[in-house]
């Protein structure tokens, strides 16, 4: 094996490891509340934000296949269209991570919000367009995950 082959290997299994460990490419949060409230909460910001749901996907059946058992499993697609077709022309190689998803998950009474961090795509694009693109879906994100939160906690607070 020559010298190159084995920094090539080497880099590879860097970088690698370098995403598996790292927490910053996602955005999660915990919420306690029934995922179906949730996810009225969700739908309401995620509009708010001016995006367009375009689709919630059933993943109960698919997920019990791989033996993961959760209450509930949805993804919800969601983009502002124009913004998705102009990223789409430019960008094809961003094409599968669009438009945006965020899983939820429900365990029991609580729910699990997670996202990609557009912001881990970053560093594979040098574009300042693409850069400042995933600054705003990243602090946009942050902020449907916020009022989500809020939103379920006035609820909860209201219990008499």
């Amino acid at each position: 094996m020559s010298i190159s082959s084995i920094r090539v290997f080497s880099l590879a299994v860097l970088l690698l490891s370098s995403v598996v460990a790292s927490a910053d490419n996602m955005i999660m949060a915990r919420v306690p509340m029934r995922a179906e409230l949730v996810i009225e909460y969700l739908n309401s910001s995620v509009q708010e934000h001016g995006y367009t749901i375009a689709h919630t996907q059933l993943c109960d059946g698919g997920m019990t296949d791989f033996g993961y058992k959760s209450d509930l499993y949805r993804v919800v697609f969601f983009g502002k269209i124009a913004e998705v077709r102009m990223i789409s022309e430019r960008y094809p190689e961003l094409v599968s991570y669009l438009p945006l998803k965020i899983a939820v998950i429900a365990e029991k009474d609580e729910t699990l919000l997670t996202v990609l961090n557009p912001e881990a795509l970053a560093p594979f694009f040098a574009d300042q367009v693409l850069q400042i693109q995933f600054g705003r879906w990243r602090s946009d994100l942050l902020s449907i995950f916020e009022d989500v939160r809020r939103s379920t906690a006035g609820h909860i607070a209201r219990t008499d």
